[in-house]
This record gives structure tokens, sequence and C-alpha cells, in this order.
């Protein structure tokens, strides 16, 4: 702490003693002391012995942290620093200064003295000792060297716990069991239960509460690399990981992704979209629950998965911006992609409510400071999930090492790390710096392509957003990096036909852009296609028609077997009838090899935009589970002052308390304060009809207000008399 507090009688005291910089302390290290603000120093003791605060406090600890404690709580009260350090070495000393600066301790003269509720909180056996003896020592000090080989084997069984041993009866105990007891070695706790004292299990343990002390950290540390070399490798990442979230996207928006009844998406659809986009599951199962979380991707109708409008703002934002918004939910979410797959339990789907867990987003906060700790040295993720354990021992969970493999792997795919080592800018993030540097590392973006003879089309960098999108209508993406390669083939140029562009259009487009001419092949077969689109037409109306001036087409539409089952009957000339849906009939026609257009009920073509089918339903992304927030300076300013107010307020209850009198006597008392510069204490009607005690400095009364500077508050405000029920003058 920065400040020596005097001793104190009880936690109150101590708080009570503290200056207002050992209380902002306190306030930055529990944040959750100030929500409410508490009224007083009493109030705010109470808050801060509460189990659940003092829970909250506990799971912040390091395992060294935690042994500690445990020592102090086993140890009898008072408890002497030299007792302490002679069980725990010099190295208990800053855990005891964290404990003190946490209010988990309070100093009674030169004794250390702990919380009920911690003692509580630590459970009944700490370290796995025994309740607290009440025999003398010197008696059963003496009686453990002299007793029978049997009581000492029984004492060696109990000594590193468990502590508690069951017997048939406590009242009519075997032979060693009755010395043991006789000689305080053993205490019974119900008919069928006898412990070893705490103070017998200390000494057998040679004076020592924990078996092994683990006061210094697992070491995480890997090779050590240039930070420029981390961050080029994390760019790709971030790069990939954007397009590969527009990519998904697009596909579900076309052939959405079917609900399970039980929640979330089947193997079967992960394994359609991983074959389509070529993405390993694993990956694209965590990229679709980073799109989920960020309110991209929702539930439609109980039905299916489809995007939101949030994927088209999310899509028109910098390439940092769509980065720092998904980081900062995967930072925050209390899911874990990492459990979709096989379990003991059956399968847990990706988008599911299996995956919650509260503690994760602690943890993974955790890791990734530890990452921090050694930049830009690469981490050992095996030592890593060690250290991380010992670190947060009571957040860690059974397959531990699982979770912190996981977060590894995913910062990685994020581009939060690179090679396995924290990036600068995933740094700057975690530390809330508002300049992340991304923007200079990502490459810059250029307004042309390259148009190859292989129909392909490589752009040397990231294209502009709206060149990218038509790119991205007109072409197949063959691969994402550095550089984007591009394939145009009869089915993307047709895409961009259903989308209300006509071949002159895409050919214009590639000549704009492109540096190099368009190859030959290629007009020809943008002209071809063109030339072939529409000349089938598929209506929209209460059900399917087909028209086609071209009768040899209609004849082999009607003998084609792909296409047996839409059961097409020619209703006249090169006008062909099916009872199936408009959209089914278009795409059976495309996946035979035919190119239709659709056409309203006027014969107008109708662009047919397969990638902006939107959720009408209103993202809910799932909950996340986070720390609480480090308190402004103006909220702990506030809590100071009310904290301040309160106590005074106290203080001077008993010495002047407040008398309610008539309005009269009231106006007087508050015209004498003005004139004599005095403070009140006031008794005062809220709205609400509540009744709060405030300390004032009255300025001027008129009109029935009284303009008074609240201690509270620390504001001047106006008090209507009428309100105040009673005055007394602080002397």
């Amino acid at each position: 702490m920065s400040a020596t507090l005097r001793p104190a009688r009880s936690l109150a005291d101590e708080l009570r003693a503290r200056s207002d910089e050992n209380l902002r302390e306190l306030f930055l290290l529990r944040p959750d002391l100030l929500s409410p603000l508490p009224t007083d120093i009493t109030a705010l003791a109470a808050r801060a012995s509460a189990a659940p605060s003092i829970a909250r406090v506990l799971d912040g600890l390091t395992t060294w942290e935690i042994q500690v404690l445990e020592t102090i709580a086993v140890l009898s009260e008072p408890v002497s620093m030299e007792a302490l350090l002679a069980i725990t070495g010099d190295n208990a000393i800053a855990p005891v200064v964290k404990f003190r600066a946490l209010a988990l301790i309070y100093m009674d003269e030169e004794h250390i003295r702990i919380l009920n509720s911690v003692r509580e909180s630590l459970g009944p056996e700490p370290a796995g000792l025994g309740p607290v003896g009440f025999g003398a020592k010197d008696r059963w000090l003496k009686k453990i060297d002299a007793a029978p080989p049997a009581a000492q084997a029984m004492l060696e069984k109990l000594t590193w716990g468990p502590p508690r041993g069951t017997v048939s009866d406590t009242k009519k105990p075997t032979s060693t069991i009755s010395w043991l007891m006789e000689n305080q070695l053993l205490v019974p706790i119900d008919g069928q239960t006898v412990a070893l004292p705490r103070e017998v299990g200390i000494y057998l343990r040679g004076n020592k509460v924990h078996r092994e002390r683990f006061d210094i950290p697992p070491d995480f540390v890997g090779k050590e690399l240039a930070l420029e070399d981390v961050d080029s490798a994390a760019i790709g990442a971030v790069l990939e990981i954007l397009h590969h979230i527009e990519e998904l996207l697009h596909f579900w928006a076309g052939e959405p992704a079917a609900a399970l009844r039980s929640g979330g998406i089947g193997v079967r659809e992960i394994k359609r979209a991983s074959d389509e986009l070529s993405l390993d599951e694993k990956y694209l199962v965590f990229i679709a629950e980073l799109a989920f979380i960020s309110g991209f991707l929702v539930l439609h109708n109980d039905e299916e998965f489809l995007p939101t409008t949030g994927f088209d703002l999310w899509r028109n934002k910098t390439l940092e911006e769509r980065w720092v918004e998904l980081a900062t939910n995967w930072l925050s979410t209390s899911r874990v992609a990492g459990l979709v797959g096989k379990s003991e339990r059956g399968y847990i789907a990706p988008l599911g409510p299996e995956i919650d867990r509260s503690a994760i987003a602690h943890i993974r906060r955790v890791t990734l400071e530890l990452y921090a700790q050694i930049s830009p040295t690469t981490v050992d993720v095996a030592a890593l999930a060690e250290r991380v354990k010992w670190e947060r021992p009571r957040r860690a969970f059974g397959n531990h090492h699982d979770y912190v493999h996981w977060i590894a792997r995913e910062a990685q795919w994020l581009g939060f790390s690179g090679r396995n080592a924290l990036t600068s800018f995933g740094q700057a993030l975690l530390t809330g710096n508002a300049d992340l540097g991304m923007q200079k590392l990502l490459p810059k973006e250029i307004d042309y392509i390259m148009i190859q003879g292989d129909n392909t089309a490589i752009a040397p960098g990231p294209l502009q957003l709206d060149l990218a999108r038509e790119m991205s209508l007109i072409a197949n993406i063959e691969s994402k990096g550095g550089a984007t390669v591009y394939r145009l083939t009869d089915h993307s140029i047709r895409r961009a036909l259903d989308n209300g562009r006509s071949s002159d259009d895409i050919k214009t487009f590639l000549g704009k852009i492109s540096k190099t001419p368009l190859p030959q092949p290629l007009e020809y077969m943008i002209a071809d296609v063109g030339k072939r689109y529409g000349k089938l037409r598929v209506g929209i109306s209460f059900s399917s028609y087909i028209r086609c001036e071209d009768q040899s087409l209609v004849a082999q539409i009607l003998v084609d077997k792909k296409l047996s089952h839409l059961q097409f009957r020619q209703l006249s000339k090169g006008v062909l009838m099916t009872e199936g849906d408009t959209h089914e009939a278009i795409d059976a026609l495309v996946e035979a090899g035919y190119f239709p257009a659709l056409e309203d009920r006027d014969g107008a073509l109708v662009a047919r935009k397969h990638d902006r089918a939107r959720a009408k339903t209103k993202a809910r992304p799932p909950r996340i589970s986070v720390d609480y927030a480090r308190p402004s300076d103006d909220l702990i300013g506030a809590a100071l002052r009310a904290l301040r107010a309160g106590d005074k307020a106290a203080s001077h209850r008993k010495s002047a308390p407040i008398t309610t009198g008539t309005p009269s006597e009231t106006m007087g008392t508050l015209t004498l304060a003005i004139k004599s510069k005095a403070t009140v204490t006031i008794g005062y009607a809220d709205t609400d009809g509540g009744l709060s005690e405030r300390i004032i400095e009255p300025i001027h009364l008129l009109g029935g207000i009284l303009m008074a500077y609240d201690h509270g508050s620390d504001e001047v405000l106006r008090f209507a008399v009428s309100r105040i029920s009673g005055v007394a003058i602080v002397e």
C-alpha cells in the first residue's frame, strides 16, 4: 500500500483510518465495492466482508497468495508476522501487503486478523487441515512420540489430508482410536467421524501448512522473435479472417444453415459450408461463433441462421475497425468454440447453448496478459497452461489445459498473436490504447487488378471496398493473403447477371480496373454466357412457369432426367409449367447446366441476388461474462465524498441528533446556520418518499427553497424546506 495504516480493532476502523489515496487503491482493486455507492465506512466494511465479494477477490489470487492466506487462516489468532514468516518464508511479505490493500485482513497492533468471511470462503478444512483442537499443547505433544505403532500409522495417514476418518461408532471406538481420542490427537466430529486437530496436523507436517510451497511461478517462455516478424505474420491472419467471415455469411445468405431443434447448427451444415469454402471445420466453427457473438448472424424464425443488417454495417467499416469489433467481442464472450464436437454427453453444436462457460473470459484475458509479459517472445503453450493454473487456481477447471490451448489457437486465427507471440496491436487493444498502430501495418488498398490469360485476375493488395465487392460478384476467390487471386467462370459470370449486371457492364468494369488487356477467350466467354443467359425465363406466379422461344431447348428440358423431379408440363408452344417453387426450379436448371433468368409477370428481368438475404429477427448476441470494469476517477471521487460525508453524519448523529420541529423552527435553525456559516445535518424526503440524511452548508434561503453545498455530492443543490423533516447543527 502507498501509506502506513494505524492499528485498528475492526475492518471498519481500519478503512476509516485510510487516506483517500488508500481507499482509491481499494476501489481500483475491488471495483464491485462501488456498485452501488456505499453510504458510509460501516456500509463499505460490510460490503467488503460479504461472501460474494470475498469469493470474487479470492478468484483473482495466485496459488502462492492462496497458500499464504490459508496459512494465516489456520494459525491461531492473533497471528504475528514472525509466526507467519517462520512457516512461509519471506516471500509471504508481498502477499500480506496485498491482502491488507484488498481488505481481506487488517492489523490489530502488531498482529494480523483475517475476516471471518474469508475463513468461510476458504472452506472448513483449509490446506487439508482439520478443526481447531481444544487440548493443552504440552499434553498431546508428549504423547505423539510415545504413540503405539498402529496409532502412528493412522496419524501419518491423516497428516496431509483429508484430515477426517470414518469409524463405526465414536462412543465405542477401537483401542487405537480410543487411545488417540483420550490423548486429544483425534477429536470426534459426529457419531461416525473423527478428525485430526489442526495444531496436531501442523506439528506432524514439520511446522508446515503445505507440503510444497508454490511461491515461484512456472516459466512459459519460448523463442525470442522480432516484433516486426510477429506483426507481419499476424496481419495475414487478420486479412484472412475478415475475408472468411464475409465468405461464410454470404454463403449462408444464399443457402441458410438449418437450425437444430435443440439449438445450434448440425454436423451436416458445418461440413457443407466447410467443403464449399475449403475451410477447416474447427476454424469455420470459430468464425461462425465470432459472427454470432457480434450480432452478424442470428436464428431466424427458429428455423435457420441468416446474416443480419449489422453484418452489412460492419462490412462498411475500415479493416482495423472490423478487426477491433471482432477482437473485442472475442475477449469478453463467455462462449468456448473449442467445445464444439462430440463429447461424453453427445454432440455439442456450434451456435448452440451448451458452450457457455462463465470463467472463460477471465481466463482468456489472464492468458493474453501473460503473452504480453514476454512479448515479442513466443509462448510455450503447454507451460503456459500450467502458469495460468498457478495464476488462477480457483478458476481452473477439469480440462484446463484444453481451454488454454484453444485460447492460444484462436488468438493465432484472429491475429491477436503471430507465430505464438503477442502482436503490438493486440497488446494495445488489451491495455485499452486507442491507437493500435494497425493501419500502418495493413497493406494499402489498391484500385486495380491484373487479368491473366487463364481467366484469373490477381489483386496484388487489398482492393478498395467497392471494387472488392464487385469482383467477388463477378469472380470466385481462389486464394486470399497479401495478394488475392480471382477466377472468372461461366457460373461466376452468371451470378453477376443474376444480380442485374449485363455482359457489357462486366466487360466495361474489368477493362477499367485491369492494368492488363482482357484476354480474347475471356471476352468470348462473357459474351457467350450473356447471349445464353435469359433465353430461358422462369416466371414469378402462384406456380412456376418456364418460357423459351428456342423449341429445341424446351424439348431438351422435357427429356432431361436431372429435371424429372420438377414434373414439367407443356402448356403451349415455348411455355412449361411446374408446381415446384420458383427458386427451386431455377436452382435445378442451373445445376443441370442451363442459364435461366427470373422475370416478373410483365416479362421484365428481375435481378436474383443470392447473397442479400437478411434475417428480420433482431440480433441478440449471447450474453458475455466479464469482470467489473475499472472505475473512473469521477466515480471514485463521488464514492470518497459520500463515504466522508456519511461518516461525518454518523459521528454527529449521537452528539447532535436530528429533531423534528415545526416549519418555523426549521427555518429559524437554517437562518442561524447561514449567519454563522455552520454545517448542519438534515433529514430530507426525496420524490419517492424515502428519507435520507444529508450534511450540508446552507448558503441562502428564499421562498421556501434552501440553496446549500451538499458534502455527499460535492455540489450546490436546491432543497425544498417543506421536505426537510428535521435539522441539527454540527458542532
